[in-house]
């Protein structure tokens, strides 16, 4: 493993597993959009809603545990904020988001996936050699929400395979990350 030369990621990142477990969740919610192609919008909304929170605390919380240790903490809460407030949203409003919620969901992972290219890049310029794969999913989960946006022509089945498809990536991105700063955690030997 190559030799992390910043402070920033060589410091102990505690809690590393909060964002484990929203890789887990977000997985999860992917592979039971696939699963379940002909639940209503209402369902879906209140799935969304669901994992969208959650994912948000558990990103609030692993910011808000890490401020000293990650120079990206602020931004790492602002997604997670984020993160809640689209969930809230989806929560509270099924009805009126059954309307709108292609593009809901389509441009809170436009938002996702900008968040994780932006993430991995800054690992790059920290000299983290693996950078490239969490990049190459950042740039999987815009692709996928461009196709939300893009194309609703292709009816609910598309956009329930596109943002399945989304949502295992996003979480594939955390899950990843995770076991990065995990190891990070482990060289320290804390």
């Amino acid at each position: 493993m190559a030799v992390v030369t910043s402070k920033t990621y060589t410091n102990t990142v505690i809690y590393w597993w909060l964002i484990l477990f929203s890789g887990f969740v977000l997985v999860g919610l992917g592979v039971w959009v696939l699963l379940s192609p002909f639940e209503s919008y209402l369902s879906l909304s209140v799935a969304f809603a669901f994992g969208i929170l959650v994912t948000g605390f558990f990103e609030v919380f692993f910011s808000i545990a890490n401020y000293k240790h990650l120079a990206t903490w602020g931004l790492t809460l602002f997604g997670g904020l984020v993160d809640i407030a689209v969930g809230s949203y989806l929560l509270f409003y099924p009805l009126i988001t059954m309307a709108i919620l292609r593009l809901i969901v389509g441009f809170w992972i436009l938002f996702r996936g900008m968040f994780a290219i932006g993430h991995s890049i800054g690992m790059r310029s920290r000299s983290f050699w693996e950078w490239g794969w969490l990049l190459l999913s950042g740039i999987f989960i815009v692709f996928f929400a461009l196709m939300i946006l893009g194309y609703p022509s292709f009816g609910i089945v598309n956009i329930i395979l596109w943002t399945g498809l989304a949502f295992i990536c996003a979480g594939i991105f955390r899950i990843y990350l995770s076991i990065k700063f995990r190891q990070i955690k482990n060289i320290r030997g804390r």
